[in-house]
Order: structure tokens, then C-alpha cells, then sequence
């Protein structure tokens, strides 16, 4: 048997920090909201006041006393679709190589989304 190395492979996902996305499916389908962070070993993404959980913290310092604090947790990818800036409308996305970048562009108006 040849010795065979685990070979990562990388992920390129349809979206970004900072992108406008429209949720698809679950209890928050249709809601908007800009991405704040993906997390690309889980393939999740944490969307600016979609799917927020109630978490106990202790008090840290005088500064952080404890409570109830809301925070927004993780939605996987593949229920979220990207908003086109120009049209408005939810994206479908290709990828193309201009001046040896990859660059998204919308397939509904052929507008760059980068």
C-alpha cells in the first residue's frame, strides 16, 4: 500500500465577511443580515442578528458583571443566499478569473460582487 497523505481541501465558499445575506430555511427564513465572521473548518457563518441564543456568563471583572446575554450563533452556509448590492435580489454566484484574482459575479445581473 502507498503511504497516502490527508490532503486538506481548501473550501471556497459563495460568501464573505461583510456580505448581505438572506436566511432560506429554518425558523428565521427570509430575514437579512451581514456576515460578522465564517467559519470555514465547520462551513458556518455567524450572520449580524439572525439566529440569537440566550447565554449565562459569569462576571469576568467590575466591567463585565454577569447575566443573560444575547449573542448570534452560527448558521450553516447552504442556508444562506447571497444579496446582490446592485439588484437587490438573492444571487446565484459564478466565479471568474479577472487579472489573475477570482471574482464573484452575479449571474441575475452579471454585476461583480467584489
Amino acid at each position: 500500500m502507498k503511504n497516502r497523505k490527508n490532503k486538506e481541501k481548501r473550501v471556497v465558499f459563495h460568501i464573505k465577511k461583510n456580505d448581505l445575506v438572506e436566511v432560506i430555511t429554518g425558523a428565521e427564513k427570509e430575514r437579512r443580515g451581514r456576515i460578522l465572521e465564517v467559519i470555514s473548518e465547520k462551513t458556518m457563518a455567524i450572520v449580524e442578528g439572525i439566529n440569537l441564543v440566550k447565554k449565562h456568563q459569569r462576571a469576568r471583572s467590575q466591567a463585565k458583571p454577569s447575566g443573560i446575554v444575547t449573542i448570534p450563533a452560527p448558521i450553516h452556509v447552504s442556508n444562506l443566499a447571497l444579496i446582490c448590492p446592485k439588484c437587490g435580489k438573492k444571487a446565484r454566484v459564478r466565479m471568474e478569473k479577472i487579472e489573475n484574482k477570482r471574482v464573484r459575479i452575479c449571474k441575475e445581473c452579471g454585476e461583480s460582487l467584489e
